[in-house]
């Protein structure tokens, strides 16, 4: 039994031709490995021709583990080659990654609100302006208060700008100015300071 997986092994590593690109393309079998943190479905009581007839059957399939031992079938949503980190030892099992179809580690990032998902350097959303977080799904409307000569955005009790002082306006875009006023009465002579807005 185990000659015939290697075998199998080494007709998918070197002879199996993709039926969905018209390029010749191979796949590497890793002994004694599995990817994990990337099962999508769990198959018992497999062949490993049968699971990885299930792989090829499965849209979102991009890789298999098998475990001889048990004859376990792990279907898996991602390859080493994205997620190196996540392929460990475990003895008597192999890791294959499917040449029928190429992975794109975009099409589990779901980026919202308009996000666009890049893979290079690291797998992440860029977001648009006004939006955060690891799929763009938080919104911050102070993006669109332009405040003015270091006043900030505050949402508290509805959006507006808090003026540092000497500032004023909407935006804290008007400097205040301070003129001093004099009041002449006929029993004494005031003095008040006043703001010029």
């Amino acid at each position: 039994m185990l000659l015939y997986l290697e075998f199998v092994l080494l007709y998918i590593s070197l002879f199996y031709r993709s039926s969905v690109a018209s390029e010749c393309r191979s796949s590497f079998s890793v002994t004694d490995h599995v990817l994990t943190g990337h099962v999508m479905r769990t198959l018992n009581h497999k062949s490993f021709e049968s699971c990885t007839f299930s792989c090829e059957l499965e849209p979102q399939c991009f890789s298999v583990n098998y475990i001889s031992l048990g004859k376990t079938c792990q279907l898996n949503d991602a390859t080493k080659e994205y997620f190196p980190g996540d392929l460990v030892k475990q003895k008597g099992a192999f890791y294959v990654g499917m040449v029928i179809r190429s992975y794109n580690p975009c099409a589990s990032m779901r980026c919202e609100n308009g996000g666009t998902c890049v893979s290079s350097p690291s797998l992440e959303c860029k977001c648009l302006k006004g939006f955060s977080g690891l799929r763009c799904e938080s919104y911050d409307p102070c993006v669109s208060m332009r405040c003015e000569n270091g006043g900030t955005c505050v949402l508290s009790p509805s959006l507006k700008c808090k003026c540092l002082k000497g500032f004023s306006g909407p935006l804290c875009q008007s400097k205040r100015v301070f003129i001093k006023r004099v009041i002449f009465t006929p029993s004494a002579i005031h003095s008040t300071r006043g703001v010029v807005r």
